[in-house]
């Protein structure tokens, strides 16, 4: 493919806010060509696109918009033929000269559907020029809605995928200070006595944060001791953060 003036924009678009989304975000969003969202399942609707609805709706000739799916599934090779897939669609967009932008909750490069896209666009269409707008990530949006800092003075932090191994979890706990475990709801009962055995207390600080800036927000607050009384869900959209020491309210 030759060189042509279009581009591929990777644009972060916030943890769910819609007034969370950046100035120059909007600016790609209003004068894109195409907007690619990225879907999980074909046949369910997007929370990407439905958060950047109102900026699309303003504009005076609507962009065209593609949906791309992209599965979460474990076989690799599957996994490596639809990114393939979803890059030759877009290149095939970008030989028009078009401008296109992927939108993609959080940011582009934190644990998003985006990097997958990148990394085969980089990889199969090297010419492409490729740009990222980053956006406001989940982890920040939780910490300021549970108004709890993530990291203060000398503190170390850990972000940890839902499903890494226990033992690995308990071996970087003795010498984290808090740890951010993504979707990790589902996992909160059990990492407890992991922490514990490692150093954190009873009395460590916990939280457990679902849907932050959306609508339907809930944020939990306590000590680790308090987690086995909680009521917990899983939800896809959830949070934790454990952090080493106390809340200063617990301090005496």
């Amino acid at each position: 493919m030759k060189s042509t003036a279009g581009r591929v924009i990777g644009i972060g678009i916030g943890p769910g806010d819609p007034e969370l989304i950046t100035i120059k975000a909007v600016k790609a969003l209003k004068t894109a060509d195409v907007i690619c969202v990225p879907k999980a399942h074909a046949e369910k609707p997007s929370m990407a696109l439905a958060i950047v609805k109102h900026i699309l709706d303003e504009r005076k000739r609507s962009p065209e918009v593609i949906e791309l799916v992209f599965p979460m599934i474990k076989d690799e090779s599957e996994l490596k033929r639809s990114w393939a897939r979803n890059a030759n669609i877009i290149a095939e967009k970008v030989k028009n000269g078009n401008t296109i932008a992927f939108i993609t909750l959080g940011d582009p490069m934190f644990y998003s559907t985006f990097i997958y896209l990148y990394q085969s666009m980089k990889e199969r269409y090297p010419e492409v020029k490729l740009e990222i707008i980053p956006g406001i990530t989940s982890l920040t949006a939780c910490a300021a809605s549970s108004k709890i800092p993530l990291a203060e003075r000398d503190e170390a932090v850990a972000i940890i995928p839902s499903d890494i191994d226990s033992k690995q979890i308990e071996e970087m706990a003795k010498y984290i200070d808090n740890f951010v475990f993504m979707r990790g709801a589902q996992r909160l009962k059990d990492l407890a006595p992991i922490l514990e055995r490692a150093g954190f207390t009873k009395n460590s600080t916990t939280i457990l944060a679902k849907r932050c800036t959306m609508p339907e927000e809930k944020v939990m607050i306590g000590k680790l001791v308090d987690v086995q009384s909680w009521n917990i869900y899983e939800d896809y959209f959830s949070m934790v953060i454990i952090k080493r020491s106390e809340l200063q309210s617990n301090r005496k």
